[in-house]
């Protein structure tokens, strides 16, 4: 059975598990992604070797106390051998989303100093390669790839590395012995950029006390809240590791719990690979779920019997799920919790929790919570989860926090809350309604940035987030919107856009949204329809478009409708849907914060186009600038 230790250096945690649970499984994927190597799997003895393999290879390249090692990947479980093998040489691993563009790669290497760059593949390579030399401290670029070739001496890949390191074992485990163990809690360990919605991203240090004490403050508030974790847990990882929220919320919370990390195939595979896999969490952004959600009622669409159904077993769950919530309008969603119900409610429950179940099922056979962060998430798609029996618990946290320090606890979960503060963090609200944090996790400054670093925590030592926020009653925090993201009307009035963009969530018409009105009379809106959904809904009611218009991308592995004709837009029953969706979503607003006028998109916000972060935030000075034009027509 899992006992915690606090105050352990990230090294020690590994070494720990390695310790305890040597022959249980560490890691399970797809062995067809990766040559087959070692049938799909790794026990934390296997995971060890290889981490003193990559580790070994590093020294003998060079790799000295304190510099930096960068890494450019999609999720394997090679990135996280890598990640632990960096930092057991006491160097820092510098995270970069596989999706940035050279100029923001170059930028990331260059104020970081990197010596090495790992790559996932090689189509990363060779966008990263043209760049080369404007990166001068970039001595090598390491590919995660068993059998990639070539002969150019400032490659090499991840058997070569390894090989390496084994031919020199004898005279660099002794020194990577010596660096793992000598590491201390105030050493640095990482830094991640931010994704800068507004300008250019700060490097984030965060140091092994960051990790330590977060993961200290997650064991004993899950464990208070009743939902533990140990070593009998399998974790799905499929959001970016890049990010803090996978690497903290999924790799190294398993790490140092002795869970089991499976990797999805890709993104758009995470629905079978929940099937596959069985994990019991996994960490999750509302986009995803918002998707599922629809998706599930597509389906129903499609037939009148089954959605008759399934709305009279919601409306029968719903009325169940009120039996769960307390005097502050939290649900306690622990599965052991004792349900009082009335024998009539019990016995339609019965049966509509058969149905529930099935949609249970989607999430793999142990499933018992998974997380939403990142943005917030729609009240009413929470409790729709809920109603079926599926516990998405919503925390808030940064990069700079080493994620949550907000938590809504299993057995007090409250839709539309980001939680109390959690997890080892104390948070406070200001003046102006900032929120503030200190305690666990927090970052100690940013890299290069003495003066950004400054400003971003009171005279009294509180991190300053950004994010306005409202305390209820009971503790519990609601996020209100970004500091900088605050619309100031010309009448004065300030709009939250976050509360008008969330209100669209459970929309299956509408894909994007995004709010204008700063310094003008009224709010107005850019929509993206789903362009998904009216494909579909035009081809069977025979509604003709131009197909050649149609324009598919990929995003994170899933196949997506990038961009239709205006005569797609302009299809009355789009306009009228859509329309609909407008006026359903005024009527839950104040009048100054409903959107008087509207233009309909044919194109979605994209990365690639510089629309969007790749954590999926909008950036609004590009937003504003590229539909200057279409703004000022609404106006």
């Amino acid at each position: 059975m899992y006992q915690h230790e606090e105050n352990l250096t990230m090294s020690r945690a590994f070494a720990r598990s390695v310790e305890r649970y040597g022959d249980r499984v560490a890691q399970r994927f797809n062995p067809d992604l990766y040559y087959g190597d070692n049938g799909g799997q790794f026990t934390w003895n296997e995971m060890q070797q290889r981490v003193e393999d990559i580790a070994c290879g590093l020294l003998s390249l060079g790799l000295e106390k304190g510099e930096r090692v960068a890494i450019m990947a999609p999720n394997s479980p090679y990135w996280t051998h890598s990640d632990i093998a960096v930092i057991n040489c006491g160097a820092v691993l510098v995270t970069i989303y596989p999706t940035l563009s050279l100029n923001e790669v170059s930028y990331i290497v260059n104020d970081s100093e990197c010596r090495y760059l790992i790559v996932g593949n090689e189509d990363i390579l060779n966008r990263v390669l043209p760049g080369r030399e404007v990166m001068p401290t970039l001595e090598k670029i390491i590919i995660l790839d068993l059998q990639y070739k070539t002969d150019d001496p400032g490659i090499m890949n991840l058997t070569q590395l390894m090989e390496l390191g084994r031919q020199n074992r004898a005279s660099k485990y002794p020194l990577y012995q010596e660096r793992w163990q000598n590491i201390s809690l105030d050493d640095w360990a990482t830094i991640l950029y931010t994704s800068g919605t507004t300008g250019q991203g700060k490097g984030v240090i965060i140091t092994h006390w960051c990790f330590a004490s977060r993961v200290d403050g997650v064991f004993y508030y899950f464990l208070n809240s009743g939902h533990p974790l140990n070593e009998e847990d399998t974790v799905l990882s499929f959001l970016p590791l890049s990010h803090i929220f996978d690497r903290g919320c999924s790799q190294w919370l398993a790490i140092w719990m002795g869970a089991t990390i499976a990797y999805a195939d890709s993104p758009a595979t995470m629905m079978a690979d929940l099937q596959k896999y069985n994990p019991t969490w996994f960490s999750c952004v509302p986009r995803l779920y918002e998707r599922i959600y629809m998706a599930f009622q597509q389906m129903l669409e499609a037939s009148p019997m089954k959605k008759r159904l399934f709305t009279w077993a919601l409306g029968v769950g719903e009325e169940v799920l009120s039996y769960r919530m307390d005097q502050f309008g939290r649900y306690d969603m622990r599965p052991e919790y004792p349900l009082c119900l009335p024998l009539g409610l019990r016995i339609k429950y019965k049966i509509a929790d058969k149905l529930f179940a099935k949609v249970r099922e989607l999430f793999g056979s142990r499933f018992r919570f998974s997380f939403s962060a990142s943005a917030g998430i729609a009240p009413d798609l929470l409790k729709f989860f809920y109603t079926v029996g599926v516990p998405v618990i919503e925390g808030y946290g940064s990069t700079e926090t080493t994620s949550a320090c907000t938590y809504n606890p299993m057995s007090a979960c409250k839709p539309g809350s980001i939680g109390p503060q959690a997890n080892g963090s104390e948070c406070r609200v200001a003046e102006d309604g900032e929120l503030e944090v200190r305690g666990a996790g927090t970052f100690i400054g940013y890299l290069n940035k003495p003066e950004e670093t400054k400003e971003a925590f009171t005279e009294d030592g509180w991190f300053k987030t950004g994010d306005l926020v409202v305390k209820d009653i009971d503790g519990y925090y609601r996020i209100v919107d970004r500091k900088k993201a605050i619309i100031c009307l010309a009448t004065g009035k300030n709009v939250a856009p976050y509360k008008i963009e969330s209100l669209f969530a459970t929309a299956v018409e509408v894909d994007q949204v995004f709010m204008i009105g700063d310094e003008r009379n009224y709010i107005t809106a850019l929509i993206v329809p789903n362009f998904l959904h009216f494909i579909e809904v035009f081809d069977r009611n025979g509604i003709a478009y131009d197909k050649s218009k149609i324009k598919y991308m990929e995003a994170g592995g899933a196949q997506l409708c990038a961009e239709v004709g205006e005569d797609f837009i302009n299809q009355p029953l789009l306009k009228e849907q859509i329309e609909a969706v407008v006026k359903q979503v005024n009527s839950q607003l104040e009048g100054f914060e409903t959107i008087k006028k509207y233009t309909i998109l044919p194109n979605r916000f994209t990365e690639e186009a510089g629309e969007l972060t790749p954590t999926l935030k909008t950036k609004k000075r590009v937003i504003l600038d590229k539909y200057a034009d279409t703004i000022q027509a609404m106006y």
